[in-house]
């Protein structure tokens, strides 16, 4: 039921929870690869944005985070499928760093 502006008081608003439950959650090995090969992807999907854009700082910064989340991938518990996963995104990844470390030789605060 909802009330008309006239009558909704003025404090702080409450939050409800419609549906849960108090079981502890159970994390899943497979969905946690899963999750950070996501955002590796996502993390090369901005990499191309800025260098589309020319954004020369922000390439450097997405190439790290790239590292960062490889690196992360790589600690987690893997199955046949995730090793390879790991593998074909480190090699995409040293591939694309590479070609970009070529392209930006001469760009000011890029090694």
């Amino acid at each position: 039921m909802t009330l008309p502006a006239r009558h909704i008081p003025r404090s702080r608003p409450r939050l409800t929870v419609v549906r849960g439950t108090s079981a502890p959650v159970v994390r899943d090995a497979t969905s946690d690869w899963r999750r950070v090969a996501s955002a590796v992807l996502t993390s090369t999907h901005e990499l191309t944005g800025y260098m589309l854009e020319q954004r020369w700082g922000r390439v450097q910064e997405a190439m790290s985070e790239r590292r960062e989340l490889l690196e992360w991938l790589a600690r987690l518990p893997l199955d046949t499928e995730g090793r390879r996963c790991l593998l074909a995104l480190t090699q995409a990844a040293d591939e694309a760093e590479a070609a970009i470390t070529a392209m930006m030789g001469g760009k000011p605060g890029c090694e």
